[in-house]
Order: structure tokens, then sequence, then C-alpha cells
């Protein structure tokens, strides 16, 4: 029967389990080596305390959240979890948690002003794109090319440039109108 040298990262201030390794019969036990075995239990993980193993929290490989934003991260050392992270999955596009209630909620504003910056841009891209059809058409106009119905068009793309310019992006819902064809 041989002995096992249970080593701990003697630089590392927790002291934690690294390897095990067969000791040489009648050795000493090196400086930075148990021959106590170290228990494994879930959550935690043995590091050397005084001559024995303790069990401090690991929260590494594990998923956790940031309360603030719901942004998943990690931890890459021992430990007690600090207080801005949370193993609760969020559960929200726009999650935030609540202490009193022990979960992720919508976070309210974040989402508003999400819905505003859409807003926006979906407006921006569509006054882009009613001002470049605008623009030719008028082209066609003022040099008499047009072929068909396209000052009819020139007049619906107007229509539609000033119903866009009307719209409050604050509006949470916008009813958009009809882009002409």
């Amino acid at each position: 029967m041989s002995d096992m040298n249970y080593y701990f990262d003697e630089n590392h201030p927790l002291r934690p389990f690294t390897i095990s390794l067969e000791a040489n019969i009648n050795s000493l036990v090196p400086n930075n080596a148990l021959r106590i075995k170290p228990e494994f239990k879930q959550g935690f993980w043995p590091c050397e305390y005084n001559g024995s193993w303790i069990q401090i929290d690991d929260y590494r490989n594990i998923n956790l959240f940031m309360k603030k934003s719901g942004e998943q991260t990690e931890m890459k050392d021992l430990g007690k979890l600090p207080t801005h992270l949370t193993t609760i999955i969020p559960d929200c596009d726009f999650p935030v948690f609540d202490e009193n209630l022990n979960k992720f909620v919508e976070n309210q504003q974040a989402k508003t002003d999400h819905t505003i910056l859409q807003n926006n841009k979906i407006k921006e891209s569509e006054l882009n794109q009613a001002n470049q059809k605008i623009a030719v058409l008028q082209d066609i106009i003022d040099f008499d090319m047009q072929e068909s119905d396209e000052d009819q068009q020139l007049k619906a793309w107007k229509k539609y440039r000033i119903q866009l310019t009307r719209i409050d992006i604050n509006n949470l819902e916008i009813s958009w109108p009809e882009k002409p064809e």
C-alpha cells in the first residue's frame, strides 16, 4: 500500500487543492502537501488551512449573471459569491434583479429606451429611403422624362415622407404609415 500526497497551491491565498500523487514510502510530506485525502462536495473546493482541508465556495464553471443587467459572467477564483452576482437565470429581455422578489424582473426603463432607439433607427432608415426615391422622381419630372405615373409616385412618396416626419419616436406603440409602391 502506498501513501498519497495531496498537493495545494501554497502561493494562492486560499491554498486550494491542486493534484494528488503517490508518495515514496516512508518519505516526509512536502511543505505544499498533506497526506489527508480532501473531501469533494458539489459547490465547494478543498483548501488547506492549518494542516487540514476546509471547504471554500466554488462558483467557477457555473453560469453566473450580473444582477444589474442579467449579463452572463464567470468567476475565475474560489470564494463567496459577490453580492452583484446571482446563479438565477434571467427570464426576460431587459432584466434587472429584484432583491425583494429574489428574481429578475423586466427593467421598464431599459425596455423603453431600447424601443425608442429602434423607433429612431426605423424612422431614419425610412426617411433616407423616401428622400432617395423623391430625389430620383423629382429629377425625372424636372427633366420631363416621366414614363407613366411617376408624378403620382412623387406625390405619394412626399406624402409618406411628411407622415414619417410627424411620427413621435417616443411613442412606444407606433403605427407606421404604409410605404408607397
